[in-house]
């Protein structure tokens, strides 16, 4: 991984996911959703990158910031670090499933963006409701959870175009290994 310009797409995708939540789609049973950009991200670099460690580095570093940015938006009190554990967890199951998809296949990314968006949305509103004992809202949570992964799934396929031509900027290619004479 190169780090630095890996911090750099974290703040532009933040500055994406302000611009993107600012104009959300409105859902008769979820209400106003936005696909969640950082997890597409995150996604793509469990796929991309070559170890797991780096992988779960990089959807941490992604979950933070998410978490930093949510942090007592809309009034409502979130704790900061269920989202980075979260984001490190559903990329580690990707990072372990990726073999058994055509990675480069739209449809494979839409499904792994939906599985790793429900695994990370789905922990997130769990310890969330936990720490501050509302169980009643939980159920709402969660069908805002699940329509925050479907949308985010759907438009998995696009950003990771854009992505893939930018990959190398982030990921490091492997390295050659020379022959002994």
């Amino acid at each position: 991984m190169r780090w630095i310009p890996f911090v750099i797409l974290i703040y532009v995708a933040l500055l994406v996911q302000v611009v993107v939540a600012a104009l959300p789609v409105r859902f008769g049973f979820t209400g106003d959703i936005a696909p969640d950009i950082p997890a597409i991200l995150a996604v793509f670099f469990a796929l991309s990158v070559r170890d797991l460690h780096d992988a779960m580095l990089a959807a941490w570093s992604l979950g933070l910031a998410m978490d930093i940015m949510l942090c007592g938006m809309g009034g409502i009190v979130t704790a900061v670090g269920p989202m980075p554990i979260a984001y490190a967890l559903g990329s580690g199951i990707i990072y372990r499933v990726r073999e058994a998809f055509f990675r480069d296949r739209a449809l494979a990314r839409a499904i792994l963006t939906l599985v790793f968006c429900l695994t990370a949305h789905f922990l997130w509103v769990t310890i969330q409701t936990l720490l501050v004992l509302a169980w009643s809202a939980w159920w709402s949570a969660v069908a805002k959870a699940i329509g925050i992964s479907i949308y985010t799934a759907a438009v998995a396929p696009l950003v990771c175009v854009v992505l893939q031509r930018c990959g190398g900027w982030f990921i490091a290619t492997p390295a050659r290994r020379s022959r002994r004479r």
